[in-house]
């Protein structure tokens, strides 16, 4: 990681979890993105708190700093969505979460989704014409979104980046997104 130390300073990234994210996901996330120097802000449907699922059970609690129905995705550079069936369910049917989505997608801003997390994209039909990375359990879904899974475990379509957590490269991409990411030029395209 010492490469990627402060590499994101002055980023302004969201982690994007309900209750029932999946806390090493989560974590190791948010670990590893404070250590590139970003300003990491948990991002929740939830006030105050969400609770993670940590193995078969319920796990900690942890701040969100801030309220998704008040967040807006030109608050932020880039974000992040873990896995976790309970908390993708609830984000899926959170209209909030559309629209913050919408934000990102239609400016291209960098986004990175773990395991099952891009059926919430699917959902909100963003997914329509990319590929992606998705775990088996949603790949139904995925696709009938109009996107393509592919079976790499660590995916970029672009500034959309999609993977498996347990891929140790996925945060060294993702900061190369958010680097590589040129508001001035997508917006004059």
């Amino acid at each position: 990681m010492s490469d990627l130390e402060n590499a994101l300073n002055g980023k302004k990234v969201a982690i994007l979890v309900a209750n029932g994210f999946e806390e090493s996901h989560m974590t190791t996330l948010h670990k590893q993105l404070v250590l590139t120097g970003a300003d990491v802000k948990i991002v929740s449907p939830e006030k105050g708190v969400v609770n993670s699922w940590h193995g078969n059970g319920w796990g900690h609690f942890f701040p969100a700093n801030a309220y998704l129905p008040t967040s807006m995705s030109h608050h932020f550079d880039a974000v992040v969505i873990p896995g976790g069936s309970r908390h993708v369910g609830r984000l899926v049917s959170d209209p909030q979460t559309a629209r913050f989505m919408r934000g990102f997608m239609e400016d291209n801003k960098p986004v990175a989704l773990i395991n099952d997390a891009a059926k919430i994209l699917a959902e909100a039909g963003l997914l329509a014409g990319r590929t992606v990375y998705a775990i088996e359990d949603v790949k139904a879904d995925i696709e009938a979104a109009g996107a393509t899974v592919v079976e790499e475990t660590l995916h970029v379509d672009d500034m959309l980046l999609t993977g498996n957590i347990e891929q140790e490269a996925l945060i060294g991409r993702f900061v190369e997104n958010v680097r590589n990411y040129e508001p001035e030029a997508w917006e004059a395209a």
